[in-house]
C-alpha cells in the first residue's frame, strides 16, 4: 500500500522560503520551538502580499497578471508547508525513531505523523464544498455535449468546442479532491495497520517530508 504526501511543485525554483520581491524567504524558527516573532511577522506579511496580489490580478484580468499570481500562490502554500514541518521537527524525528524501532505509538504519535503526511488533504477536504457542483456541471456539459454532436455542422462544431474547453477545465478540479480524498484513506490504512511494512513506509514519507523542507 502506498501513501504519498503532497509534492507539490516549485515555480519559484529553489526551495528554502517563500520568494518575495525576488528575495527568498525563509521560516525563522528554531527547532522544537514555537513560532518567534520574527516568524510570525514574515508569515503575516506575506499573506498580507498574497492578498494583494489577488487584488491586483483581479483588478487587472488579464492571463499574465494571474499566471504570475498563482506562481506566488505556490510560493506561499510552499513557505507555510515549511514552516509547520519545521515546528514539528523534533516531535518528526522522535516518532520516526518509533516506527523504525517498532515501537508500539501512542495517540499523540499518530497525530504527528498525520499532521506530517496529510493534514494539509484533510483540511482541504473539509472546507472545499463545491465537489457536489462540480460533479452535477460536469453532467449538464455531458448532456449538452451529446446534444450538440447529434446537429453538428461547420458553424456550429465550434460551439461544441466551447463546451468541451468547459469541461477541460472542470475535470482537474474533480480529480484532484478524488486525489486527495484516496490519499487520506490510504494513510488512514496504513496508520491502523502498522505492520512493518506500513512503519517503514511512513517513516520514509516523513523523512522525505523532513529532508524537502531543506532541499
Amino acid at each position: 500500500m502506498v501513501v504519498e504526501a503532497s509534492a507539490e511543485g516549485d515555480p519559484g525554483g529553489e526551495r528554502g522560503g517563500c520568494l518575495r520581491h525576488g528575495k527568498r524567504v525563509s521560516p525563522n524558527l528554531e527547532e522544537n520551538s514555537i513560532m518567534t516573532t520574527v516568524a510570525t511577522d514574515q508569515l503575516t506579511e506575506t499573506i498580507q502580499q498574497l492578498k494583494q496580489a489577488a487584488e491586483e490580478a483581479l483588478a487587472a484580468q488579464n492571463a499574465k497578471e494571474f499566471s504570475e499570481f498563482e506562481r506566488f500562490v505556490n510560493e506561499v502554500e510552499a513557505f507555510v508547508r515549511e514552516t509547520q514541518q519545521s515546528l514539528w521537527g523534533a516531535e518528526a524525528k522522535a516518532v520516526i525513531r518509533k516506527l523504525e524501532r517498532g515501537d508500539a505509538l501512542q495517540e499523540n504519535d499518530k497525530q504527528v505523523i498525520r499532521t506530517f503526511l496529510v493534514s494539509d488533504a484533510e483540511h482541504y477536504l473539509a472546507c472545499e464544498n463545491n465537489y457536489g457542483d462540480w460533479q452535477l456541471e460536469l453532467k449538464r456539459l455531458m448532456t449538452d455535449v451529446s446534444r450538440r454532436a447529434n446537429m453538428l455542422d461547420k458553424d456550429s462544431i465550434a460551439e461544441l468546442r466551447g463546451v468541451l474547453k468547459d469541461a477541460i477545465r472542470l475535470v482537474p478540479d474533480i480529480r484532484n479532491y478524488l486525489e486527495e480524498r484516496e490519499r487520506v484513506k490510504k494513510f488512514d490504512s496504513a496508520l491502523k495497520s502498522l505492520d512493518q511494512p506500513s512503519r517503514d513506509m511512513l517513516a520514509q514519507l516523513m523523512r522525505e517530508q523532513l529532508t524537502h523542507e531543506k532541499r
